[in-house]
Formats: C-alpha cells, sequence, structure tokens
C-alpha cells in the first residue's frame, strides 16, 4: 500500500462514521497506520473505539498500552502494565511493553536490560516476529556499548530465523550482518553478505535495498584500494535510480564526483 492508498482509506474512518463498524484488532492496525501518516486527531479516536468495544484481557491490554503511549504516559506506569500483565499469562502483551520501555532508555544501562526481559519472554512463547524485533534490538544496544562481537551474534541469530519467504526482511537482516563484519575486517564475509543482499533487493526491486547493497560494495572496494570497482557500484546505484525515473541520492553523486576527481 502506497502512500496515497493509506490516506484514501484512512479517510474513510476520519469522519467517525465508520469507525463504529470495525473491531478491535482492525482499529489498533488503523491505529499504526494514522500514527504514521501523522493523523494524531484520528489516532485518538480509533484507540478510544478499541477501547470500549474490547473484551478479551490481551486486547484491553493493547488498548491500554497504545492509549499509554498516545498520552506520553511515564516509563514507570508503562513497567507496571508490563509486570501486571506477565503476572496475568499475557507474555506477548508484556513482551512488547519491554520493548518499548528499552527503546524509551536507549544510551542507559536499563535499555539491555528491558530488552533481554522482552527477548526471554518472546523465546518462551516462540514468537518468532518478535524475536527478529528483539535480536536487532540487542545488536543495535551492544554495538552503541562497543561490543561489535555480540552485536554480530545478535545480527546473526535475527538472520538465521527469519523465513525464507521474507525477502524484504531478509534482504535487510543481510546488509545489517554484512556492515558487522565489515566493522571487524572481515571483509570477504562482508561482501559475500551484500551480493546476497543486493540480489534480493533486485528481485524485490527495492532501490534503498540497491543503494544500501552496493554503496556497502563501494565501502569494500575502497578499503582494498580498488578504487574502479569503487566507481562501478556507484555508478550502478545511478543508473538504477535514473531508470526508475527517481530522483539519485546526493551522496551518490558527490561520492562520484570525488572519486573521479583523484
Amino acid at each position: 500500500m502506497n502512500q496515497a492508498q493509506a490516506e484514501e482509506l484512512l479517510d474513510m474512518f476520519a469522519d467517525g462514521k465508520l469507525i463504529d463498524s470495525i473491531n478491535t484488532s482492525l482499529a489498533l492496525h488503523l491505529v499504526d497506520l494514522a500514527r504514521e501518516l501523522g493523523r494524531d486527531a484520528l489516532v485518538g479516536r480509533l484507540l478510544n473505539h478499541a477501547v470500549k468495544v474490547s473484551v478479551e484481557p490481551e486486547d484491553q491490554g493493547w488498548c491500554q498500552f497504545e492509549l499509554m503511549k498516545h498520552n506520553g504516559t511515564s516509563k514507570d506506569e508503562m513497567i507496571g502494565l508490563a509486570v501486571a500483565s506477565e503476572k496475568e499469562g499475557l507474555p506477548g502483551l508484556a513482551a512488547g511493553i519491554y520493548h518499548h520501555v528499552s527503546l524509551m532508555t536507549l544510551g542507559s544501562e536499563e535499555a539491555a536490560l528491558f530488552a533481554n526481559r522482552s527477548m526471554r519472554l518472546r523465546e518462551e512463547a516462540d514468537d518468532i516476529e518478535g524475536m527478529i524485533y528483539g535480536h536487532a534490538l540487542l545488536a543495535h544496544i551492544a554495538k552503541s556499548e562497543g561490543d561489535f562481537e555480540k552485536s554480530q551474534l545478535h545480527l546473526q541469530k535475527r538472520l538465521d530465523i527469519i523465513p525464507e519467504s521474507e525477502k524484504f526482511e531478509r534482504m535487510e537482516a543481510l546488509a545489517d550482518l554484512a556492515h558487522s563484519y565489515s566493522s571487524l575486517g572481515e571483509l570477504e564475509q562482508a561482501q559475500s553478505m551484500l551480493i546476497e543482499s543486493l540480489e534480493l533487493a533486485a528481485e524485490l526491486n527495492e532501490l534503498s535495498g540497491i543503494l544500501v547493497a552496493r554503496w556497502g560494495l563501494a565501502d569494500l572496494a575502497e578499503i582494498s584500494n580498488q578504487p574502479d570497482e569503487a566507481m562501478v557500484q556507484l555508478s550502478d546505484i545511478m543508473t538504477v535510480f535514473m531508470e526508475a525515473g527517481a530522483v539519485v541520492p546526493e551522496p551518490v553523486r558527490e561520492r562520484i564526483s570525488k572519486l573521479t576527481s583523484q
């Protein structure tokens, strides 16, 4: 769904007439979409409706959590809801809240504590999708702490559990892991993963994925003192963007100009 289609969908619910006909699950999915597009007034109406029609304890908990986020509730109150949810046998809800609290506390020692608590619950519930997000978060935290080997371990675990059918997610995970290998000086592994990521990006026709992979391959070429190969990778980025009728990113143009002058 593109942005125009998303806006059209949300407009159907903007006046409030159709909101009464949807259930809690759909309302919460629309909340995510409305929040992404900056439709704050609609977010509030959808959340209020979701609360009114929620019946199951877990649905009620998710509604309460989303309202907390919308209202800017304090971290301690969110933690209280997570603890209560865990005690009530709602591990998925508790894990989601702890993950969010970890994001709120990035840069502090608490971030890893809450991320690990979230991951433990997700592993116990065999929540693959949640574990994918959890490993990405733990990798980010480890990297910010300078522990690149631990970060790489989480990125590898993330890649290992992403289904083969989820090509976009694998494309991103391969690029992230390649960057980790590059940071540790393991250039051959980095190159192999970037090539695999590039193949998926080309198959999906994902310009952002092509940009990330070829930019990374250009980095590796320059590190290996192969400026001609770096130029090939950057030129290919420019070609793909122009063929798609998209604006070539300025950093690509600048980097090509710099290499040309050298």
